[in-house]
């Protein structure tokens, strides 16, 4: 894989994360874990950059399944950040 190929996979995993977070927002699934999760869960869906990471870390699973090489998984490190600004 090049450089090139990577980048937009990172590209593509936050705007795919950012997409997963904002639905997770408007259905208000987030209040809700925070209302009846445990005190982990709480914190992980009161915080934007914790769920940026973990929908990244979903994102990259698929495309690992698609790819099949295990190096994709660096990927939600990269792309935490981007989807964080971009919420």
């Amino acid at each position: 894989m090049t450089i090139g190929i990577f980048l937009c996979m990172v590209v593509l995993v936050a705007l795919a994360a950012t997409f997963i977070v904002l639905l997770v927002k408007k259905w208000e699934i987030d209040l809700w874990m925070q209302i009846h999760g445990d005190e982990f869960t709480s914190r992980l869906f009161g915080c934007d950059f914790c769920m940026s990471f973990w929908a990244g870390v979903i994102c990259a699973l698929v495309v690992v399944m698609i790819t099949d090489s295990a190096w994709v998984f660096c990927i939600p490190v990269f792309s935490a950040p981007i989807t964080r600004y971009l919420l």
